[in-house]
């Protein structure tokens, strides 16, 4: 009997579980793998390598609590919810949340630190370890019900490719990146070859907040730059929608799918017109030629995610209800379990029946394979 689905979680993660890279990545670096440290404050820090300050995982594992308790540190493995990392334990926050499935993306710690490694056999083997973890042992739980994004690692255009058609072979439902395929700092040509492989593979990419190079320079104090850069992180999302366009990639790529992940889409609107007016006002000096005006492109080529967005559901039919995906980014410290359900009814409310259901569950459902 096929499963009926009224609420999907287009945005959720799995927490690397402490014995992951033991269990998972090749012995023959085991003993350079990250390995869990105190945070110095009763929790766990995952120790990258020597002479790097540990990572708390503070924020990424802090799901049903209440904001007087968020903070980076003082949460350990010993103290968190272990559906963050067990996914027959997930099926039971996701049935005591109200939430029918969700689409599993990578955690931010290590796996931040592995896509970022200069070592790029070091970098693989790590991406791999989770990738194959995500959905081997965690989403094996019920592929019903939990689906996998493939990481791509970041060491080239050639392998991204490979790596994106061996997700779609696998059964993964998304690739992620976290840079342009090529490591340009801006989309170009090079590019191309994984944009026709998405094609082909009718794969869609998922974009998560931003993009290497996009990010929000340092500065001020640790705890400033962390407090902003969370804050603003999806400030990048619309300069990345903008060089997409601009750049010409969906005039040479019309089936190419881009998800827009946890950076709302409250903003999309404007952003839309704004795109126009400067495309009439400078395409003739600046020589750039689009097949169409800018705004065209982003009810055919982009999806986003939102977690909490209240003005980006009352825009909704100028970003398009076919589009917008709801998130619970779970277990991440913006998301509201076990109250998933009150938010929907909240951000939601004197919507119709019909709008709703495909912007919690339908558009999701059809996108990742949930729904045929």
């Amino acid at each position: 009997m096929a499963r009926t689905y009224h609420v999907i979680s287009s945005d959720s993660h799995a927490v690397e579980p402490p014995d992951l890279w033991q269990k998972w990545l090749p012995k023959k670096y085991h003993d350079r793998a990250p390995h869990l440290v105190s945070d110095g404050q009763g929790g766990d820090a995952w120790q990258m390598e020597p002479g790097r300050a540990p990572d708390p995982i503070g924020l990424t594992v802090i799901t049903g609590q209440g904001y007087e308790k968020i903070n980076w540190y003082g949460f350990s493995f010993k103290n968190i919810s272990p559906a963050c990392y067990d996914g027959k334990e997930r099926l039971k926050a996701l049935d005591f949340d109200g939430v029918d499935g969700e689409v599993i993306f990578p955690p931010q710690r290590t796996m931040g630190y592995f896509i970022r490694h200069k070592d790029s056999e070091y970098q693989m083997a790590g991406v791999q370890a989770f990738n194959l973890w995500v959905k081997e042992d965690f989403c094996a739980a019920d592929p019903s019900r939990l689906k996998a994004v493939y990481q791509i690692p970041n060491v080239g255009v050639e392998t991204g490719v490979a790596e994106l058609r061996r997700a779609k072979e696998q059964g993964y439902v998304a690739v992620g990146l976290t840079a342009w395929p090529s490591g340009q700092p801006q989309p170009s040509p090079e590019d191309d070859p994984f944009w026709t492989a998405a094609e082909e593979a009718k794969m869609p990419v998922a974009i998560h907040i931003t993009l290497a190079g996009y990010e929000r320079p340092g500065g001020r104090t640790p705890a400033y730059n962390r407090m902003t850069g969370l804050a603003t992180g999806f400030a990048a999302m619309p300069m990345i929608m903008v060089d997409l366009i601009f750049s010409g990639v969906f005039d040479r790529h019309p089936g190419l799918q881009i998800i827009s992940v946890e950076a709302g889409c409250g903003w999309v609107p404007y952003f839309m017109e704004q795109m126009d007016d400067r495309y009439w006002r400078d395409r003739t000096w600046s020589k750039l030629r689009l097949n169409r005006l800018p705004s065209a492109y982003v009810p055919d080529h982009f999806y986003f995610c939102v977690v909490r967005d209240f003005f980006g559901i009352r825009t909704r039919h100028e970003t398009g209800i076919d589009r917008i995906l709801w998130a619970s980014d779970f277990p991440h410290h913006i998301n509201d379990f076990p109250y998933s359900r009150r938010v929907i009814n909240e951000m939601f409310g004197g919507i119709s029946a019909e709008e709703r259901q495909k912007m919690v569950c339908t558009n999701s459902g059809k996108l990742f394979g949930f729904i045929p």
